[in-house]
């Protein structure tokens, strides 16, 4: 089992907030910017066999959400997504990218922010990729304190004698045992943090992952009803969450919605090639070659 980072260098550090800080890691590439945010628990380095095909075309940006990766947690514990999307807004700046010139890959909370951020500041994103956002229809979201998730969250495991040990947990059960080895791989290097004793533990810790659903409340479609970006929405058929993905699809007046037979919302590591090839299509204006017969709803 392969040790952490590989030599990578060490992320930057900006700050996107009064007191708060987030990591910021260059991916590799020497095209145009285009920025990549995770979903809940994972960081900007987990999906290696995903980012690298991106950097094929762009410098890919990554940043690790609060309290996930290098990225410490907030003094204050905000982890509604709407600061989160706030502070991917702080990164653009940071970057100095040109409004209307960015392009963006997200997954999960990833997508959901950087659709989030756009609505707060509309036209800042050029063209987006975003595997099943996660974004509610107002009748459907759970209030402060109701996802299920956060339970079942805080009950986690965080802690292995090895990234062996955890690799044998992980590969043996779902989500993880259905993932390709080398994105298995990936998550397994970054997504842990070395302890003095010799054991690994998980970098986004069960309380903070746990605060990071809690604040997930705020992802409606009332924030992207009638957004013009942009944007292609990838979904797996084999969904625990029924529609994931399509309230947001509902929402943006430019939109579209593609399909994946046989994947779940781990689709960027079952499937890392389909996804980056589908992802970079969309950003070149190029036809996604995976793209299931067309799904849009009627608005």
């Amino acid at each position: 089992m392969s040790g952490p980072d590989g030599g990578m260098p060490a992320p930057e550090m900006v700050e996107v907030a009064d007191g708060v800080e987030l990591a910021l890691h260059r991916l590799g590439g020497d095209g145009p910017p285009l920025l990549f945010v995770h979903a809940t628990g994972f960081n900007g380095r987990t999906y290696g066999p995903l980012t690298s095909r991106l950097t094929e075309h762009f410098t890919v940006w990554a940043p690790d959400l609060r309290a996930h990766g290098w990225s410490p947690p907030p003094a204050d514990r905000d982890f509604l997504w709407t600061t989160l999307a706030n502070d991917l807004l702080g990164i653009v700046d940071h970057l100095g990218i040109a409004h209307g010139e960015l392009a963006c890959v997200g997954h999960s909370i990833g997508a959901a922010t950087l659709l989030l951020a756009d609505a707060q500041r509309p036209g800042t994103i050029r063209r987006m990729y975003g595997y099943e956002p996660v974004v509610w229809r107002i009748e459907d979201q759970f209030g402060p304190g109701e996802n299920p998730l956060i339970a079942l969250t805080t009950k986690r495991r965080e802690e292995f004698a090895s990234r062996g040990e955890a690799f044998e947990r992980f590969a043996s059960r779902p989500p993880f045992s259905g993932v390709r080895a080398d994105a298995l791989a990936s998550y397994l290097a970054h997504g842990f943090e070395d302890l003095p004793d010799g054991s690994v533990r998980l970098r986004c810790r069960a309380a903070d992952e746990a605060a990071t659903y809690d604040g997930e409340w705020v992802s409606t479609t009332a924030r992207l009803e009638g957004g013009q970006t942009p944007v292609v929405i990838g979904k797996g058929l084999e969904m625990t969450f029924e529609d994931i993905g399509v309230p947001a699809h509902e929402a943006l007046g430019n939109s579209r919605l593609i399909t994946y037979h046989g994947l779940g919302h781990f689709g960027p590591f079952e499937a890392p090639d389909v996804i980056a090839s589908d992802a970079l299509a969309t950003l070149l204006g190029q036809e996604p070659a995976a793209a299931q017969p067309e799904t849009k709803s009627a608005k």
